[in-house]
């Protein structure tokens, strides 16, 4: 192993971030077209109008993604607001959310294995992807966790890595991160001069700066820091 520590990404990493959300979704907006009498198609539009308006507001923040706000403004939108409804729309996305997500394969092995410290570096709000990590049970070989919200700005930006780093009391050159994000992971990482692993890329398809490596599995990843 050539690294002191490694930085991980979270959502689409870990685990399969889209397939967890477009369940918890459809699950949340079919019952919400029922309650308020619309259509699937026309929640799904109000979904995606409060989420642009959310993005648009609290652009580059760890609150642009916030799923209360989308639901709140879904619900201000139709004149229908109301504080109760907002928790329990909420609860019940994250409830379906989190009740189907598990590990990538190999990423168990790869977090046991590879035995050297770990920090988690991710974009959203602090208390889902704490509630993540312990329902994927990879809690107990996370060393640190940076989200976005901590730290006020959102991958890449250096100075969420810089918090990692300082966290695991390494330099840039010790450690390195894996992502599935070309521009947020590795070429954040990049700019700090951190050694990366782009998560199931198409090295064909990117202009690869040097330090930057791809692979499309955590089997493939735990022998290549081996």
């Amino acid at each position: 192993m050539n690294y002191k520590g490694i930085l991980l990404d979270l959502d689409n990493t870990l685990y399969n971030y889209d397939a967890a959300h477009q369940y918890a979704l459809d699950e949340v907006l079919t019952r919400f077209s029922v309650r308020y009498g619309l259509t699937s198609n026309d929640a799904y539009k109000l979904y995606d109008q409060s989420k642009l308006m959310n993005h648009r507001q609290l652009t580059l923040t760890a609150a642009s993604h916030s799923r209360l706000f989308y639901f709140q403004k879904m619900l201000e939108l139709i004149g229908a607001f109301d504080i109760a409804e907002c928790l329990q729309v909420d609860d019940q996305y994250w409830h379906f959310f989190l009740s189907t997500i598990k590990p990538e394969p190999h990423a168990m092995e790869m977090l046991s294995e590879i035995q050297v410290p770990k920090c988690v570096v991710t974009d959203f709000t602090a208390e889902p992807q704490f509630k993540k990590l312990m329902r994927l049970e990879m809690d107990p070989w996370i060393d640190h966790l940076v989200t976005s919200e901590e730290a006020g700005v959102e991958k890449p930006h250096p100075f969420i890595y810089m918090l990692a780093l300082n966290k695991l009391g390494m330099k840039p050159n010790e450690v390195i991160m894996i992502g599935d994000s070309y521009e947020k992971d590795c070429l954040g990482a990049s700019a700090l001069g951190i050694d990366s692993i782009l998560y199931k890329g198409d090295a064909s398809k990117q202009d690869l700066t040097k330090g930057i490596t791809v692979l499309s599995n955590f089997h493939d990843i735990i022998h290549w820091l081996e």
